[in-house]
């Protein structure tokens, strides 16, 4: 009976992970149209590069790309749920986002990286 209890309990947890593993993070889903433009920004130990960025109101493609050491992640503020995220030297994440015009913040959410620099402005026309 023990063992029927365990099995069942590791099924569950298989399933619930099987299940969060198709969602996207914070609920975020991208928007499904063609982007208007691209944005590449490098990220390293406390800067993003550029820290002052333009776009076009509409869906947007960012690119983060890492090009040093360590994690870092890339958060717009009033963007409910999006976040790139970049682990190690060389590697990119990229998703689009739907923006109106205006100015936004961006900065890394890890603790210590924004109070250190790693912020920028997004301004969007």
């Amino acid at each position: 009976m023990r063992t029927r209890l365990l099995l069942l309990a590791a099924l569950a947890s298989v399933l619930a992970f099987a299940g969060c593993a198709g969602s996207s993070a914070g609920g975020y889903v991208q928007p499904t149209g063609a982007a208007l433009a691209s944005i590449e920004i490098d990220s390293g130990n406390l800067f993003f590069e550029p820290n002052r960025v333009e776009a076009p109101a509409g869906i947007v493609k960012i690119l983060l790309k890492n090009t040093e050491s360590g994690s870092h992640n890339l958060v717009i503020a009033g963007t409910s749920g999006f976040i790139l995220e970049v682990s190690g030297d060389g590697d990119s994440n990229a998703k689009k986002v739907d923006l109106k015009a205006g100015s936004y913040e961006i900065y890394c959410t890890l603790p210590g990286h924004r109070a250190g620099g790693m912020k920028g402005t997004l301004i969007v026309k």
